[in-house]
């Protein structure tokens, strides 16, 4: 599955959050919230539990003990708290695994339906999407005196990690070129003998980075911007590829147009200049793909709903929208 991680310049959350007392309740708009920046588990390099010993695992911030007393002390006001924030949409839903069914404390899940790749017109699968890792981030957080409006910022971008992980990986198992994937979203996990082509998040061959920055105009900030050539033609037939179920694909000279599924929201994308040497159409490909997951992510930002309303912008670099945060994404192909 796709590794997808936050802007490296911005700090983790074990580097230093606020040792001021959690106020009980989270009361503010969804204006003043920052994402604090959420680095997955397997990007993760180890930190210190609030007593100075260390997790059992990167994925573990707190020993056993802090753990227990965490939850015991902050699980009720922490399940409260993430109960305002949810997605549900095309057979997509947001859950948050407690301490009842993650040992390690409260981490998203993502529950779909959708086809299988080899058998496309049989009847929606049920998929669970980020099964594989435990992580106690939350109650951590907590645990290190965060206030509810740092630890809600947590996990909005806990929760805008997982939804756009799934969605990537989908459109990598449907994405094909000529009968072949373009981007598989596998690939065999030395450290998993026993399901080598089925390993954690980060095994993919796609990276997104998401930034929740903004400028003093208040766009999002377009720090990795791709040169964008003038083609003459598409160099690539559209009857050469398979995409996800339900989307539309549009190709002309001009660019991509891609329309998700039930939905007239169209995304479109600029033909880029291949790489030095680089094959036209693997450069084609690549904007096709990087047009389609936009599209994908935009879905996921528009039903992210906070106490029942969206809580990000509508699209990547979009101006900031009635009190919404600004977000943008890049994507990189080199695993």
């Amino acid at each position: 599955m796709t590794t997808i991680a936050q802007q490296p310049e911005i700090s983790s959350l074990g580097s230093g959050l606020s040792r001021r007392r959690a106020r009980p309740g989270y009361g503010g708009a969804s204006a003043a919230l920052r994402p604090t920046p959420y680095v997955p588990p397997i990007a993760r390099t180890g930190a210190p539990c609030v007593c100075g010993g260390l997790g059992p695992t990167a994925e573990e911030t707190l020993c056993r003990p802090c753990r227990q007393e965490a939850i015991a002390q902050h699980g009720p006001r922490l399940a409260r708290l993430l109960s305002a924030l949810t997605y549900e949409h095309r057979d997509v839903r947001l859950r948050w695994a407690g301490p009842d069914t993650c040992e390690t404390g409260w981490t998203p899940r993502v529950d779909f339906h959708a086809p299988h790749v080899l058998d496309p017109d049989g009847p929606p699968v049920l998929w669970h999407g980020l099964r594989y890792w435990e992580d106690d981030q939350l109650i951590a957080a907590y645990a290190s005196g965060a206030s509810d409006e740092q630890v809600l910022s947590l996990a909005l971008a806990m929760a805008h990690y997982a939804l756009t992980t799934i969605m990537i990986h989908e459109v990598g198992e449907w994405y094909t070129y000529r009968g072949s994937r373009v981007y598989p979203p596998h690939r065999p996990d030395p450290y998993l003998p026993h399901d080598e082509d089925n390993g954690p998040d980060g095994n993919g061959a796609i990276v997104l980075w998401l930034t929740y920055l903004t400028s003093a105009n208040g766009r999002a900030e377009h720090v990795l911007a791709d040169k964008v050539a003038q083609v003459a033609s598409c160099p690539v037939r559209r009857e050469d590829l398979g995409i996800l179920p339900g989307q539309t694909l549009h190709l002309d000279a001009g660019g991509i147009t891609v329309i998700p599924p039930a939905s007239t929201t169209a995304t479109t994308g600029a033909w880029t200049a291949p790489r030095h040497g680089e094959d036209p159409v693997t450069a084609a490909l690549r904007d096709i793909h990087r047009t389609m997951v936009m599209s994908e992510l935009t879905v996921a930002a528009q039903h992210l709903h906070l106490a029942g309303r969206p809580v990000l912008a509508p699209a990547p670099g979009a101006v900031q929208d009635s009190g919404r945060l600004a977000w943008d994404a890049h994507l990189t192909y080199d695993g």
